[in-house]
């Protein structure tokens, strides 16, 4: 682990199964009058409040939709950058980070541009930190390229990340062969302080410094998981950020008889009901699910393929102990796909799966379904990949598909229908004219999962569709009067 320095640990929000396990009793007793007493200070100081906030013109009222004006990420973890947005922007920089010197010709506010990120980031714990502004432009940024052969010679397509409060993976490793490595970047000008989380088959793992990481102002510090625990061929994790703005991307690399690597995209909290999109071909196929609660989850697994939804021999209960992590071999019965796999459980989980292919591996993660558009790079080194849809509510959906140029301009336009409750393949090349395309937006009005799948040269890697950072939502107030 480089560089840093630790902080004791201090009381933080908990989420999703963590936050339920970790509830307490409300105390009663002696204490109980003198609360009481402060009740009427209390509800005068809610008052004015209340006036200097304002309040809902319609307490009914749905939130509002506010365009976002400005996006920042971190990129980091390949050689190679794609920059782009949905329409055009007011203006783009970027900037290196620790050191916060200017990068010129790797964004422009009005076009996609492809860069050299490795030659950009030069040697060390470095990331370069994007920042995109315009009323709704929707910029976004995305590592590509094949790796070297210390980090699994494979080939990785990942979106560069955000600020995020807590990031959940299921399924990384710390084994000499089989690592995980997570790059923190802090986007602000004061330090970040953030807690990683561990877990084995075992059950909790004691992280060596994993509790009060330090993040400086402005820099960019590299976590390997086996120096907070080595050994452990599949973990879980969690990142929480307890203060500051942080930017987390994991990168999951094989170096054995299975080589290969993935930039991997974190689930926001535990839940019930994960859906894996993505999955296609055979290999040796993986399951890793977590449970951070303290009783045992009872999952089941079912698969949304082709012609519809199925449960697959085997898969019937999967059990995994409280505070631990487990992983189960796929089954032939699961089919060659293209398909998504559903993880039911009686508590909330954190899963992912891992398909193995000669000479490359892809993980696929839950980032939910999404509204609005979803943009795909689209040529140079990572070619044109397939995109795998999965409609796993009640009803069937339709998306549009639209092959940009360059300039942002539309080339192409496309429509496809999902059917419920299965996955389809759409093959780009077949759908959209790709010639002079640079991206491909995908549009949706929710219900859908999916992946961009893409093969070079005998490798793959798997990117899950996420809405560009258009419009938030945020509620209606009024002026105090």
């Amino acid at each position: 682990m480089s560089g840093g320095r630790r902080v004791e640990r201090q009381p933080r929000r908990r989420s999703g199964a963590a936050a339920d396990a970790g509830r307490r009793r409300p105390r009663t007793g002696g204490r109980r009058s003198g609360l009481l007493a402060l009740l009427p200070a209390v509800a005068a100081l809610l008052v004015l409040l209340a006036a200097l906030v304002g309040t809902s013109d319609d307490p009914g009222a749905a939130p509002r939709v506010v365009p976002v004006q400005e996006t920042r990420y971190a990129c980091a973890g390949g050689p190679g950058l794609v920059t782009g947005q949905v329409e055009a922007g007011r203006s783009a920089s970027a900037r290196l980070s620790p050191g916060g010197d200017e990068v010129a010709d790797v964004v422009d506010p009005a076009r996609w541009v492809r860069s050299d990120l490795a030659r950009a980031l030069g040697r060390g714990d470095r990331s370069l930190l994007v920042t995109q502004r315009g009323e709704g432009s929707g910029g976004v940024g995305f590592v590509t390229g094949v790796l070297g052969a210390a980090r699994g010679a494979g080939l990785v397509v990942g979106r560069c990340p955000g600020v995020v409060d807590d990031a959940w993976y299921a399924g990384l490793g710390s084994a000499q062969r089989r690592l995980g490595l997570l790059v923190l970047t802090n986007l602000s000008q004061t330090p970040a302080v953030l807690d990683v989380t561990l877990w084995s088959p075992e059950g909790s793992v004691d992280a060596v410094g994993g509790e009060g990481l330090v993040v400086e102002a402005g820099s960019t510090r590299t976590v390997r998981l086996s120096d907070l625990a080595a050994g452990e061929d599949v973990l879980g994790v969690h990142v929480a950020r307890r203060r500051g703005a942080v930017a987390v991307a994991a990168l999951d690399t094989s170096t054995g008889s299975a080589q290969g690597s993935e930039l991997v995209s974190p689930m926001a909290s535990p839940s019930r009901r994960v859906v894996l999109a993505g999955l296609v071909g055979r290999g040796t196929r993986t399951l890793s699910v977590l449970n951070p609660g303290e009783t045992t989850a009872r999952a089941r697994v079912e698969v949304l393929g082709p012609d519809g939804t199925f449960a697959p021999e085997g898969l019937d209960e999967v059990r995994v102990r409280p505070g631990s992590v487990t992983r189960v071999s796929l089954p032939a019965s699961v089919g060659d796909g293209p398909a998504a796999l559903r993880v039911v459980s009686d508590v909330p989980v954190v899963a992912s799966a891992t398909a193995a292919s000669d000479g490359d591996l892809s993980v696929l993660e839950d980032v939910g379904d999404w509204t609005g558009g979803a943009l795909v790079p689209v040529g140079g080194a990572v070619g044109e990949p397939d995109l795998l849809l999965t409609a796993p509510g009640d009803a069937g959906r339709t998306v549009v598909v639209e092959g940009r140029g360059p300039d942002l301009a539309r080339r192409d336009r496309a429509e496809v229908s999902v059917p419920a409750g299965s996955t389809v393949r759409v093959d780009l090349g077949r759908v959209l004219d790709l010639d002079d395309v640079s991206s491909v937006l995908v549009r949706s009005d929710g219900g859908v999962v999916g992946t961009a799948h893409y093969t070079v040269g005998g490798r793959q890697a798997s990117l899950a569709l996420q809405a560009a950072p258009v419009d938030v939502l945020t509620p209606r107030v009024r002026p105090a009067p």
